[in-house]
């Protein structure tokens, strides 16, 4: 995901230029714009993007395209073209037989809007100050530690009636049993079984062909230390699956965890993530307010952003196998 897709920049800088108040507080704040955004116990960013993955941030590092069209709707309609009919024999006239057309496919996905506020005093800054700490940008650091892991459990688990990547209709299955109780080779067909029917579900089209598989953190821990072979050499499940599907990546998120759904069952999805199969709907990224003085000693600031979630263009883009 693109910082700038999932931020709005403009807002962090003008926060920064608004900790100047009346020349009171400018000398309590020296953080770089860059430094606002994220801690730096958080993440690591290049110019662009989101570069270091964190174990529980998953969804962020997915892959999935975020589009902010929308602004400030209620609802956001996506549109798809379809080609329809197709060629005849010359000379056969029944039937509009040879008539080409196009038909539309229309979906429509409810956008919600989030608020958070962070208050502190010139005695706290103060008091941090004498810590080595910038108080003002902790807030800011963690409104956007928050919203990460907001935006990732709303891209799995989905948000206000809208469904995420776990929890969507996509065609699921069961798994022949626990994780635990699994050979290795039944765990690498287990997995391998899931992708190719994907595959085979799409006709192998790349657009929509699974290049991503997410699973319990339990299960990509298990996987990742059983060896197919020991007989043969130390190449683990996991090793086994990333040289046989070398498009894919796997990865592990407690999202997918049994906890997270009613009945217990684990989920583990294998989807594509181009933007012809789902987008990440944010229509107004995070946005920080400037620094409000509320008093004499007293501040402010309030945060903001729109979101209405994982909008999936493609039914066919992904497959859940329950219960590992």
């Amino acid at each position: 995901m693109k910082l700038e897709n999932i931020y709005n920049l403009a807002s962090f800088q003008a926060f920064k230029d608004s900790a100047n108040i009346n020349g009171a507080t400018k000398r309590e704040f020296s953080d770089s714009v860059g430094g606002l955004i994220l801690a730096q116990s958080l993440i690591a960013i290049d110019p662009t993007i989101l570069t270091k993955q964190l174990p529980d941030l998953t969804f962020v590092n997915s892959g999935i395209i975020v589009d902010n069209t929308g602004g400030y709707v209620e609802q956001i309609k996506s549109k798809r073209k379809l080609n329809t009919g197709g060629f005849k024999r010359a000379g056969d006239l029944s039937a509009n037989k040879g008539k080409i057309g196009l038909a539309g496919e229309d979906n429509y996905i409810k956008v919600f809007e989030y608020e958070g506020f962070s208050n502190w005093t010139d005695s706290e800054i103060q008091r941090a100050s004498l810590a080595g700490e910038n108080l003002p940008s902790d807030f800011i650091s963690a409104h956007s530690e928050l919203y990460q892991r907001f935006i990732d459990q709303a891209g799995y688990l989905g948000i206000e009636g809208n469904a995420g990547l776990l929890n969507y209709g996509f065609t699921s299955s069961s798994a022949g049993g626990l994780i635990g109780t699994l050979t290795a080779q039944q765990m690498y067909d287990a997995f391998a079984t899931l992708i190719t029917n994907q595959w085979n579900s799409v006709k192998n089209t790349t657009a929509y062909m699974a290049n991503r598989v997410d699973m319990p953190v339990s299960v990509f821990n298990k996987i990742a230390v059983t060896m197919m072979d020991t007989s043969a050499g130390t190449q683990s499940v996991l090793k086994a699956l990333q040289g046989n599907f070398a498009g894919v990546s796997f990865q592990g998120t407690d999202r997918a965890e049994g906890g997270n759904f009613s009945g217990g069952a684990s989920r583990t999805v294998a989807y594509s993530n181009t933007s012809d199969s789902m987008i990440m709907r944010i229509p107004e990224p995070l946005t920080i307010g400037e620094i409000i003085k509320l008093g004499s000693f007293n501040f402010h600031v309030d945060s903001k952003f729109r979101i209405a979630g994982l909008d999936v263009l493609e039914t066919t883009s992904g497959k859940i196998l329950t219960g590992l």
